[in-house]
């Protein structure tokens, strides 16, 4: 038998195949809500593509999704998000060295959504942050997600173009500029119903939720959370799903639904515990506290 003759393009493909097995594992754990198992594969693969057999597009696909865990990792709980835009200006580089434009959208999107939720995570923990911090780091996530929905227009990326709108609306909420926060929430909306993107829904709603409850709405604030939940579950995303139970269980004790808020307590409770989501648990446990001063019939 002659042995086999391999060439740095066969190599390469293996590389490919690999990566691509090794994201859709991480990217499965990182759905469940198995955030660490999902980093420990990002963290052990990443080592691949440093191998110059390695596919600048694989290198590519490997650090967004990378970026997209580490994100969703550092808002539950609020870690050094160092990692984070290492990672991100890592694929950006690539992405500008590649002149590839779809990954350069989807890179400088998840770098404004890194900022805002680096930026929020840090008042959250600090209660404030200097006037001029806070705003350079929203506006640093403003920019970022303008000059990508510009390339995701272009690119006529639907997807990238609701999640950028997504982006730019939570930025002005934040800012409290209400009606241009909900102008951009509802144009992310219509853009992700209109082409069947089924989880880009779920944030808009959760947000849009905030929004009515800011206004004293709470049927219509009930109805966007209702959504939310059931974007989120149909999309299969597990991590934000306590969040959203606890949305709804925050608006039927205002309605006075006591017991509808429990069962959205007891939901949110059972999910955090499956994803061992200490932040999350620690904020159920509290919640639990907080109904116990509503009694039945309040």
């Amino acid at each position: 038998m002659q042995p086999s003759i391999f060439t740095n393009d066969a190599v390469s493909i293996y590389y490919t195949t690999a990566i691509d097995a090794l994201c859709e594992i991480a990217r499965s754990s990182f759905f469940l809500g198995r955030l660490e198992n999902a980093l420990h594969m990002l963290r052990t693969t990443v080592h691949l593509i440093e191998a110059d057999e390695v596919a600048p597009r694989d290198r590519l696909k490997l650090l967004l999704l990378s970026g997209k865990v580490l994100t969703v990792h550092h808002l539950l709980h609020q870690d050094d998000p160092a990692l984070l835009f290492s990672t991100l200006h890592q694929a950006q580089q690539i992405a500008e060295s590649t002149q590839d434009q779809q990954g350069l959208a989807d890179t400088l999107s998840l770098l404004g959504q890194a900022h805002c939720t680096a930026t929020t995570v840090a008042i959250l923990k600090r209660g404030a942050l200097p006037f001029g911090a806070q705003e350079q780091g929203y506006e640093e996530a403003l920019t970022l997600q303008q000059q990508a929905l510009t390339l995701q227009e272009a690119l006529q990326d639907t997807r990238g173009i609701s999640e950028s709108h997504f982006g730019i609306g939570l930025v002005y909420q934040f800012w409290q500029q209400h009606d241009q926060a909900r102008e951009h929430f509802k144009e992310a909306l219509q853009v992700a119903e209109q082409h069947g993107h089924i989880l880009e829904q779920a944030e808009p709603h959760r947000h849009l939720t905030v929004d009515a409850l800011f206004r004293g709405d709470l049927d219509q604030a009930l109805l966007h959370a209702q959504h939310a939940l059931a974007f989120r579950e149909a999309g299969g995303f597990r991590p934000y799903q306590p969040h959203d139970h606890l949305t709804l269980r925050d608006i039927y004790l205002k309605k006075g639904e006591t017991a509808q808020a429990q069962v959205h307590l007891q939901q949110a409770s059972t999910l955090a515990e499956e994803m061992g989501l200490a932040t999350l648990v620690s904020s159920v446990i509290n919640a639990t506290n907080r109904l116990g001063d509503h009694p039945e019939g309040a």
